[in-house]
């Protein structure tokens, strides 16, 4: 197989695991069988266009035909929306098992002020999520909020709202610095050259 079709296929595949798909669950979302999607990212097919177009639809991606001269423009342009952290598996894992304890404790009949507070910042946890990078304050938070199961677990469940609290502070103001972003493959006339 050429280099292109490899390019391709590793695409593909990286898309996939982005989206924290299986080769099973894209097969159910793209109508493709899941051997051929293992071939596909192995490079032992030649991938037909009705097959990328079904995978490339069920990723969120689009298929065009650029002029060459465009090509270091839209990559540069690519790059830059890939760039965005992913949820690392650890972080997913607490924050799955925080959102069951959150659930579970939304059932007691505790106060309902430090209830919705939790539930809230957990949310705005939830938007942040790929952003953790250390997450023993997550796990911390769901240790303590997994000790409370009667009213008598308030002063828990307080102490799980404010390591929450402190956590989603650090994480809206984590500084994505520009210096990190790949460099532009083009300038307009009169942009600044930062």
């Amino acid at each position: 197989m050429n280099y292109e079709a490899e390019a391709l296929a590793t695409t593909l595949k990286l898309a996939r695991e982005r989206k924290g798909l299986s080769q099973r669950d894209l097969s159910a979302l793209a109508g493709v069988p899941q051997s051929h999607i293992s071939k596909i990212e192995t490079a032992g097919v030649d991938l037909r266009i009705s097959s990328l177009a079904a995978l490339a639809n069920a990723l969120d991606l689009e298929i065009a035909l650029i002029p060459r001269k465009a090509v270091p423009a839209v990559q540069s342009i690519s790059r830059s929306v890939d760039i965005t952290p992913q949820t690392l598996p650890e972080v997913a894992k607490i924050i799955n098992g925080l959102a069951q304890e959150v659930e579970r404790v939304r059932t007691l009949k505790i106060d309902p002020e430090t209830l919705q507070r939790v539930q809230r910042t957990f949310k705005e946890i939830q938007q942040f999520q790929n952003l953790i990078r250390d997450p023993a304050m997550l796990a911390s938070a769901r240790e303590a909020i997994k000790t409370v199961t009667n009213s008598d677990g308030l002063k828990a469940l307080r102490q799980s709202a404010q390591l929450m609290t402190t956590l989603r502070n650090k994480l809206a103001h984590t500084d994505i610095k520009p210096s990190n972003l790949p460099r532009r493959a083009y300038q307009l006339d009169g942009d600044d050259d930062a």
